[in-house]
């Protein structure tokens, strides 16, 4: 039992760290709080975190009431959100070029820092996927411990912002999003191919 709550635990970590992607949202992060005091710049840092862990903890709760409601199937949903989470990954790996907004205002850590970068579509969608996995209650504290950490993680990286830009650059910057792109395609490849398997028996060689 313990070994497969491992397991799920760090899937689950994992999978919240890629998706989350908090490299991507340096670039943004520095433009948005440029002449900003730098203890206001890790205030920010700090709120957009805690913003994104509250609304992925908040799917992760009603995921499943959610799919009640509407009738959605775990197996659909997986298939629906592996598509969207290729979609998002082929986009960081092929990156149109486009400037980063430098318009600010009193709320950039919830638009856009926490939505839709850190908690977006993708986030979402992996949480409640996850949270359909989740069979009692311990694999969803667990799932709760890793969007925590996970989360975490993205105060961690955007705290630290400056000094990441200067070590890696804006190409190593570029590299390390098109690697997160390149896992988040996978993942959703994954989902598909998981949802597909189960709403399609046949393809398991099930008659």
């Amino acid at each position: 039992m313990y070994d497969e709550l491992w397991g799920y635990f760090l899937a689950s970590l994992i999978s919240i760290v890629i998706i989350i992607n908090p490299f991507s949202t340096v670039g943004v992060f520095l433009s948005l709080t440029k002449g900003e005091r730098r203890q206001e710049r890790h205030r920010i840092a700090f709120l957009s975190s805690l913003v994104a862990f509250c609304i992925l903890f908040f799917f992760a709760l009603t995921g499943f009431w959610i799919f009640q409601v509407y009738s959605i199937t775990i197996d659909s949903f997986r298939i629906a959100g592996g598509i969207a989470l290729l979609a998002l990954g082929l986009n960081m790996l092929f990156p149109k070029d486009e400037e980063h907004p430098h318009a600010h205002h009193d709320q950039v850590y919830i638009v856009p820092l926490a939505i839709p970068m850190a908690s977006g579509p993708g986030a979402i969608t992996a949480t409640i996927v996850l949270a359909g996995n989740a069979f009692d209650l311990w694999h969803q504290f667990m799932l709760w411990i890793a969007l925590f950490l996970g989360c975490a993680f993205n105060y961690v990286v955007l705290r630290f912002s400056e000094n990441i830009d200067r070590l890696l650059g804006k190409e190593g910057i570029g590299a390390m999003i098109r690697i997160m792109g390149l896992l988040i395609a996978s993942l959703g490849v994954e989902f598909v191919i998981t949802g597909l398997r189960a709403a399609f028996p046949i393809l398991l060689g099930i008659n």
